[in-house]
This record gives structure tokens, C-alpha cells and sequence, in this order.
């Protein structure tokens, strides 16, 4: 006889995940802040375009009233006027040092006043950026609490996908930063609908650059078993992590076919942040493809904050595509 607690967990049903119609990149938007980091962005960027065959352009955010850091109320007084010139020339300088090849970078809309992860939104939409390329500065803790990220809030508001770039410490022997590389590309899939969104853009830079795509499921047990999911105890943990390996096996199969790009599957136990970094790391990543918003086969919201987490922790660079809009009926 069966018991209540003995039902075995029903068979999720997962929707096909064929990617649609491949994004058109011709328009990238690079963002600086003149660092070592930003630069490192801003060459991300350019190699990308190269790959995509896109022009670049480059953009500079001036935030009135900074203040000079360990200066306490003392707040540094320049005339408007010298800190657009100064800036003008540095990206004047910055664009015609990366111009090169077929890569057209420019500086139309390269400066503005205000907010800065704002001004990036509104810079892109203006522009028409079908891409925006920020680099991360791996702020502490302390830091984030007390100025939050401009990358994080530039993926959180953006009218685009977004690239983020994590600083890279030089090499100590050659004191070059490390060379463009897209060799594996790592798309988390929760078996949403929404997830689907990141597939056309991995598969595009798969397919441009040779790149391998790598798609991960992450499967987080509940804290308490019997609390949160009675019927999901150790014996029935094991075949929800089989079942999701074979779905997952299954949309690689089919994505393989149709874009003839190789593309594996991985499965992952744990949350959703923690497991996408790891695995990362552990698959030697080169780039992280995935979307803003998504659910877990446990129904909990998966990539809303995650992105966020993502961006701030992972190894390499994440683009973050934007939640598929839905149309009006």
C-alpha cells in the first residue's frame, strides 16, 4: 500500500528551449571611468566588436560634487568647463589608441553629466547600443554598502543586455592584462520560458568565436526536507537531479543540431549564485550568458537577485540579457 509520504514526485514537464531568431549586434557601448579596470573593459569590448563586426562607442559619466577620498568635507572645486575638456581629450586619446582593424570607435556620445549608472541607461537608449560593456572595480563589502555598484544597477535598469567585465590583477611577468578569450560559455537554464532568452546570445558569440556552450541547471534541496517538500527526501532528491540532467541533455542535443555549435550539459546541486560561480570556475568559463529573471523546478525566484550575485562574484564576464517582454494580447 502507498502512503502519502511514498508518492514519488511528479515528472516535471520542461518546455523546448530552441533559441529564436539571433540577435543583431552593431552598436556596443563601452563606459570608462579612465581606471586600469574600465580600460581593460573598454579592450573586452573592442575585441568583442571585432568578432561581432559592431563599432564601438565610448561613453564617460562626469558625477557632480565628487568628493577627494581620506579629505573628509573638503570637497575638490574644478570649473565645469576644464573637467569636460580634460575628459574629451582622455577619450579622444582612449579612442584612437583601440581604433583598429574594422572596429570603428567613436566618442558621439561620449560624455555626460549625472548619475552615472543613469546616465549609461539613457546614453544607450539614445544611441540605439544593442550592447553595453561595463567593467567591475571588486569593491569590498564596506564599499558596496556605502557607494552600491554602478554595474549592478546599470543590469538592473538598462534598456539592453549587459556585459560586465570583473578587474584582472597584470601579470607580474609581463604586466599586461590578460588577451581576449572565448573558448567556453557557461548558460545557466531553469527550464523557464524566460531562461530561453540568454540561448540566442550565447549560441550567436558560440558560433562567432568557436566557443563551446556549456548549459547548467542548478537544483537547491530544501532546507528542511519534510517542511518545504515533504515528498523530497534523500531517495527522491536523486532522480530529480537524473531527470533534470536528461532534460537538460536533451535541449543541448537539440541546440547542438541547429546551430551545429558544441554544446554540453551540467547539473549542479545548490543555490543558484553559489553553483553558476563554482561551476565557472571549476569549467574554466570564459564568459557567463543568462537572464534577469527565472524560477527553480522548486518554484522559488531564481535570477532576479541572482544576476545581481553573479555579477559580483563571478570569475569572469557575465552578460545579462534583459526578461523577454511579453506582448500585449
Amino acid at each position: 500500500m502507498k502512503t502519502k509520504n511514498s508518492k514519488r514526485p511528479a515528472k516535471i514537464r520542461r518546455p523546448s528551449a530552441a533559441p529564436s531568431t539571433p540577435p543583431k549586434i552593431k552598436k556596443i557601448l563601452a563606459t570608462t571611468d579612465f581606471s586600469d579596470a574600465s580600460r581593460h573593459g573598454v579592450g573586452y569590448a573592442v575585441a568583442l566588436a571585432e568578432k561581432l563586426g559592431a563599432a564601438v562607442a565610448l561613453l564617460h559619466v562626469v558625477e557632480p560634487g565628487s568628493w577627494v577620498s581620506n579629505m573628509g568635507s573638503v570637497i575638490w572645486v574644478r570649473e565645469d568647463s576644464e573637467v569636460v575638456a580634460s575628459a574629451r581629450e582622455k577619450l579622444a586619446t582612449m579612442a584612437e589608441r583601440e581604433g583598429k582593424g574594422e572596429v570603428a570607435v567613436t566618442f558621439s556620445v561620449a560624455l555626460r553629466t549625472g548619475n552615472a549608472f543613469d546616465a549609461i541607461a539613457t546614453a544607450a537608449l539614445e544611441h540605439g547600443s544593442e550592447l553595453i560593456v561595463i567593467a567591475t572595480h571588486g569593491r569590498t563589502w564596506a564599499d558596496r554598502v556605502l557607494l552600491g555598484s554602478t554595474a549592478e544597477r546599470v543590469v538592473r535598469h538598462a534598456p539592453c543586455p549587459v556585459l560586465t567585465v570583473p578587474a584582472r590583477s597584470k601579470s607580474k611577468r609581463t604586466r599586461k592584462t590578460a588577451e581576449f578569450r572565448l573558448r567556453k560559455i557557461l548558460v545557466p537554464i531553469d527550464f523557464s520560458g524566460v531562461s530561453k532568452a540568454a540561448l540566442p546570445w550565447a549560441t550567436l558569440l558560440a558560433a562567432r568565436c568557436g566557443a563551446e556552450v556549456v548549459l547548467l541547471h542548478a537544483v537547491e534541496r530544501p532546507p528542511v526536507d519534510d517542511l518545504w517538500a515533504p515528498g523530497l527526501n534523500a531517495d527522491s532528491f536523486a532522480p530529480l537531479m537524473k531527470q533534470a540532467g536528461a532534460d537538460l541533455e536533451r535541449i543541448a542535443g537539440g541546440l547542438s543540431k541547429s546551430t551545429g555549435s558544441k554544446i554540453s550539459a551540467a547539473v549542479r546541486e545548490g543555490s543558484p549564485y553559489e553553483a553558476i560561480c563554482e561551476a565557472a570556475k571549476t569549467l574554466d568559463a570564459d564568459l557567463i550568458v543568462l537572464t534577469t529573471h527565472g524560477y527553480t523546478g522548486l518554484k522559488k525566484v531564481w535570477l532576479g537577485s541572482t544576476a545581481e550575485r553573479v555579477v559580483r562574484h563571478s570569475p569572469c564576464p557575465v552578460l545579462t540579457v534583459r526578461e523577454l517582454q511579453r506582448k500585449p494580447r
